[in-house]
């Protein structure tokens, strides 16, 4: 019967051999060609581990992107149905007032709707969708909301008639101040949204947000319409007139539907 060797035994000759070899260099070898005969699968195994990592990342941004172009479409057209729906808002507002204005007021008039319109630095004009065939003719006084004038028509055919703005600069209008009966000053448009007040005697009194309306001086445009509200004054003691930048009270985009007075009544009754 054989005798087993102690498991000791081996643990002491397996250090002391590991000793041997590590003192002489040899362990230090085999090390490194393990190291260098495994450096092909270690560095397979992280292009692996790269490629995994940015395949994932790749995902994840693509469908990042996704998501985010989705949430600004939805965000766009939110905002175009809220412009559309302010638009009808504003639309729907002048039209009550226009209607309240003419049911009180006396005046003949006839609808339009606008279907074109020219704003650039020097024009603002608009196209309207009635003409000669409905009684319209130049000069007469166009209106919006609650008796504002906007223009009046310098042209026209029989079924189309163009209306000049107040803030063209080939507009020039006799004003008033509200709730006077006086010649005040003339309006004349600037371009660019804008229009001047001028030939205010400087004994008048002209201040910012003060309204002023037409002075009735012309034969188709009655007095007392609603004009433009004064934003600046221009105002020196060594002049004999002052001057005043004011704005339309009615913004020119959101002008869909006027109506045009017409000249067979002119003053209420």
């Amino acid at each position: 019967m054989k005798r087993r060797i102690p498991i000791y035994v081996f643990i002491i000759g397996a250090m002391v051999v590991a000793s041997v070899l590590y003192g002489t260099g040899i362990l230090g070898y085999l090390d490194d060609v393990v190291r260098y005969a495994s450096l092909p699968f270690v560095r397979f195994s992280a292009a692996v581990g790269f490629e995994v990592a940015d395949s994932t990342n790749q995902e994840s941004v693509g469908a990042l992107k996704t998501k985010v172009k989705d949430l600004e479409d939805r965000l766009a057209a939110t905002s175009v149905d809220y412009v559309k729906l302010r638009g009808l808002e504003e639309e729907n507002r002048l039209l009550r007032e226009t209607a309240k204005f003419l049911s009180t007021s006396g005046y003949d008039y006839v609808g339009a709707r606008v279907i074109g319109r020219k704003m650039d630095s020097h024009t603002a004009t608009i196209l309207i969708d009635r003409g000669s065939k409905d009684g319209l003719e130049k000069g007469m006084a166009v209106i919006a909301g609650d008796g504002i004038m906007v223009g009046k028509i310098i042209s026209l055919s029989e079924r189309v008639s163009t209306v000049m703005l107040i803030t063209d600069e080939r507009s020039r209008i006799a004003v008033s101040p509200a709730g006077a009966h006086k010649l005040f000053g003339l309006i004349q448009g600037a371009g660019n949204g804008v229009a001047q007040l001028t030939l205010v005697p400087q004994s008048e009194k002209l201040d910012r947000n003060d309204i002023v309306v037409t002075a009735g001086t012309e034969e188709k445009i009655p007095a007392n319409l609603a004009l433009a509200l004064v934003d600046s004054v221009d105002s020196r003691p060594t002049e004999a007139f002052k001057s005043a930048t004011i704005l339309p009270l009615v913004s020119p985009d959101t002008l869909n539907m006027v109506v045009v007075l017409r000249a067979s009544a002119l003053s209420p009754q």
